[in-house]
């Protein structure tokens, strides 16, 4: 015999109690969204001299290149010419398909590849 919501050992009792305030679910959609994050990478000597290298090519021969960042847990990219480095403030200048300017500084940098 297959229960249903009012035969005994059922939770009828509590049927009505199912509610969530606002601010419930405001939390619970911030840790939702905190549960997706992840940690940024960390990239070694040799990571560095092939963006390097990359950058460089692709800045010769006026060719896109593929920015992938990490801002606060998540990954986002940005698809563009490489206009200018800035050494001192250690940060890309990349002028994007829509001709917008990006400023990317090297710490958030997780990955550099050609288009």
């Amino acid at each position: 015999m297959k229960g249903n919501k009012l035969t005994a050992g059922s939770n009828m009792r509590w049927e009505s109690m199912r509610m969530i305030l606002p601010e419930q679910r405001e939390e619970w959609l911030k840790h939702q969204h905190d549960n997706k994050k992840v940690k940024q990478p960390v990239l070694d000597e040799q990571q560095w001299e092939d963006f390097g290298r990359i950058v460089a090519e692709c800045m010769e021969y006026k060719h896109l290149i593929r920015f992938e960042y990490w801002d606060d847990g998540f990954f986002y990219e940005v698809i563009g010419e490489c206009h200018h480095i800035n050494g001192d403030q250690k940060q890309f200048h990349i002028l994007d398909t829509e001709d917008e300017i990006h400023y990317l500084k090297f710490e958030i940098i997780s990955n550099i590849e050609s288009v």
